[in-house]
């Protein structure tokens, strides 16, 4: 695997184009924008009696054409033989060259060699900050609404109250799963492989646009 270890880098935006390779064609724009948090799959053996592969996990600090350089934070090498064991290790990251990464922990990263791209998009809006307090909110509400809702001077539930404060509250609750579901989807993480048939069988395959065909 091509590697090179940079020590003085300048954090940037990048874009590159991307084609998908089966089902319907399509292209689509990637786009990484620094501290984002990336997990880089590499295969490095398949075949019938070993399946082998590395995940490059850190934060996306820039790119050009042929690499994209990333600050690891691990790196785990993963072995699933054909009788069924598999074996994890993780290597600190300054141990993973020879060359010292002193306290840069940066690397470059062919485009070539990624077989697998997974990323976090960056949260511009920290919903949990209104989304919690809504659940604890709507919770206590409909905790209360009996006693909110307690005719005392009759001696018996008013059920028109209770059925307003009751409704009120799951309302305020199914909104808030609904915001908080809906703010994982925006979120959340993207997937890309760039290998047939690894690590999902069955999912899209791409290419970066400028790489050569896939092995």
């Amino acid at each position: 695997m091509a590697l090179s270890f940079l020590f003085e880098p300048e954090a940037q935006t990048w874009e590159t184009q991307l084609k998908r390779l089966n089902g319907k064609s399509k292209d689509k724009t990637l786009k990484l924008v620094p501290e984002m948090k990336l997990d880089i799959g590499h295969l490095l053996t398949d075949n019938d009696s070993l399946k082998a592969y590395n995940y490059f996990s850190g934060f996306f600090m820039g790119g050009n054409r042929d690499t994209i350089r990333i600050r690891l934070n691990e790196i785990r090498e993963n072995s699933t033989f054909s009788n069924g064991i598999k074996k994890q290790s993780t290597i600190p990251v300054k141990y993973y060259h020879s060359i010292p990464l002193r306290d840069t922990n940066l690397m470059d990263i062919a485009l070539t060699d990624i077989d697998y791209l997974r990323f976090q998009r960056n949260k511009t809006w920290n919903g949990g900050e209104v989304v919690e307090p809504l659940i604890y909110l709507s919770l206590l509400t409909l905790f209360l609404s009996p006693v909110i809702s307690y005719d005392f001077k009759n001696g018996e539930l008013n059920a028109e109250r209770y059925k307003y404060w009751a409704l009120g509250s799951t309302a305020g609750i199914f909104t808030a799963f609904v915001a908080i579901i809906t703010i994982n989807a925006i979120d959340g993480p993207d997937k890309f492989r760039f290998k047939t048939s690894w690590p999902d069988k069955y999912g899209k395959e791409w290419k970066f646009a400028n790489r050569p065909e896939p092995r």
